[in-house]
């Protein structure tokens, strides 16, 4: 590739970039209530479309034509969860966004000289100033604990699969692979919250009574033991189900094929939601997500079969 198709193609990802910034901005500030936090939304829309217009000057001056704006993938899906869930759960993942340009911003000289890897920088304060970071953190967890249900027990069940055991054994093993991969998520969620919430208690004045002590901020932002295991346990055992359904539901011809079938569209959208927090393409981590998962559910596969022969099942 010469260097005008990479300098065009570096222009026209910028325009793009800061022209899907200004949309997601401005549809923030027509979901936001709060009319301060609107306006907030859109001094930050204004601003990114001064960017796209920077960018719009550029390809102009070198001499490109602007193609047809298409919205993103991500910008789509983002513009969804605030409309349905409000701002605050999607802000920690323009903050991703926001300081992967002012990286990006940051090594092409044009845009330093503009200021814009400044400006990039300056959003993401503003946002973390003004969202609740918590949010995001659940949403992280969430999409983790469903993930290592998914994962594990797909893998588990195509190994008993490759191994040639009967249709009980494998519907056995799933069910018990789910049970037991759920209790031990919510055994290790209750031991961190429940360790983190002795040692915050054992640093406190020993001079305070019990309730004081319990509504101490230190005490307070651990959380309940309880509840964390509880919110670990359910998202484990909502990704282990979804490879386990078709062993319930399908005929027995249909079950292998139904179980890869499902987990891989599966992993594909749970890669598709990472893509909130990495910056990256949305499909790109579909796919990267989808690619691993297959990979792992093979080799267990196969080594299942290995098994299943040497044992002579």
């Amino acid at each position: 590739m010469n260097t005008d198709v990479q300098e065009k193609e570096r222009l026209l990802r910028n325009w793009r970039a800061e022209h899907d910034s200004a949309e997601l901005y401005a549809a923030l500030a027509r979901f936001e209530r709060d009319p301060q936090q609107r306006g907030v939304y859109l001094e930050l829309a204004s601003s990114e479309r001064r960017h796209a217009a920077f960018w719009e000057q550029q390809l102009r001056g070198a001499g490109h034509a602007l193609p047809v704006l298409r919205r993103s993938l991500r910008t789509a899906l983002l513009i969804f969860l605030a409309r349905r869930f409000g701002s605050a759960f999607v802000v920690p993942s323009i903050v991703t966004r926001e300081m992967k340009d002012r990286d990006d911003y940051a090594a092409q000289e044009d845009a330093q000289a503009a200021g814009l890897a400044l400006d990039e920088h300056t959003h993401a304060d503003i946002l973390r100033g003004g969202s609740d970071v918590a949010v995001g953190t659940n949403l992280r967890a969430a999409l983790l604990g469903v993930n290592d249900g998914l994962a594990s027990n797909f893998c588990l069940l195509m190994g008993v699969a490759g191994g040639g055991v009967s249709p009980a054994a494998t519907l056995l093993t799933g069910t018990v692979g789910l049970l037991g991969g759920a209790c031990s998520m919510a055994l290790g969620e209750w031991l961190s919250v429940t360790n983190a919430r002795e040692l915050a208690l054992s640093q406190l004045d020993p001079a305070l009574d019990a309730r004081q002590r319990e509504q101490h901020p230190s005490v307070a932002s651990v959380g309940s033991a309880a509840s964390a295991a509880t919110f670990s346990f359910v998202l484990f055992a909502c990704g282990a189900l979804v490879p386990l359904l078709p062993f319930c539901l399908l005929p027995l011809p249909w079950r292998v094929a139904g179980s890869i079938a499902l987990s891989v569209t599966a992993l594909f959208v749970v890669g598709l939601s990472s893509s909130l927090f990495n910056a990256r393409p949305a499909v790109f981590s579909g796919l990267r997500q989808t690619a691993i998962g297959a990979v792992a559910a093979a080799v267990t596969y196969a080594a299942g079969r290995l098994v299943g022969v040497l044992a002579g099942l």
